[in-house]
């Protein structure tokens, strides 16, 4: 495993993170994962992220505040192209809600069900109309690796192989489709 800095990064990198919080500890053991949480790198030190407050744009410094792992993984043969394309997609994204249900595994009836039934509670949630209306509009909230892997489907250049809305941040680590470039923090 590689340390690697800001300066080792590449606009469209991936990069996955785990807390100490509470909701990463649940993420992490319901997924299977030791890592809870997805971000996308667009250059001149910010990502982009899903949180809960919504799709923002933040410096990488802030997003990693709380982190004690950040791993960063780049799409295999990526061009400048795929890049673009990927951070244009994210950028339209940004004011837009968090998928609270989609987190939670829109009811338990997504790959995200492992976990539905301890954070759906937790968070207050059930099959609501807006989880009804992200399954018929998916790009109208994003949770974070949703985010993610929705920018690189639009590039027609996936990252898993499964939809963007049955995602997990543990999938990035397990993707072939993926390289592992280094540890910001952490081992």
């Amino acid at each position: 495993m590689g340390k690697i800095s800001e300066s080792d990064l590449q606009k469209a990198d991936i990069i996955v993170s785990t807390t100490s919080a509470a909701v990463s500890t649940v993420i992490r053991t319901g997924s299977i994962s030791r890592v809870s949480h997805a971000r996308l790198y667009v250059g001149s030190g910010e990502v982009i992220e899903a949180v809960g407050s919504g799709v923002v744009r933040v410096s990488l410094t802030t997003a990693m505040n709380e982190d004690t792992l950040t791993v960063v993984y780049r799409r295999r043969n990526m061009s400048d192209e795929i890049a673009d394309i990927v951070i244009r997609f994210a950028e339209r994204q940004i004011g837009k809600a968090y998928d609270y249900a989609g987190v939670a595994g829109a009811g338990g009836t997504t790959a995200g069900g492992t976990v539905a039934s301890i954070i759906s509670p937790l968070l207050g949630i059930g099959m609501s109309a807006g989880a009804i209306s992200n399954m018929i509009s998916p790009d109208s909230k994003f949770f974070c690796s949703e985010l993610v892997v929705r920018a690189f489907e639009e590039a027609n250049a996936p990252i898993i192989s499964r939809p963007a809305t049955l995602s997990r941040p543990g999938d990035i680590t397990t993707s072939h489709f993926l390289q592992y470039v280094g540890h910001l923090r952490g081992e």
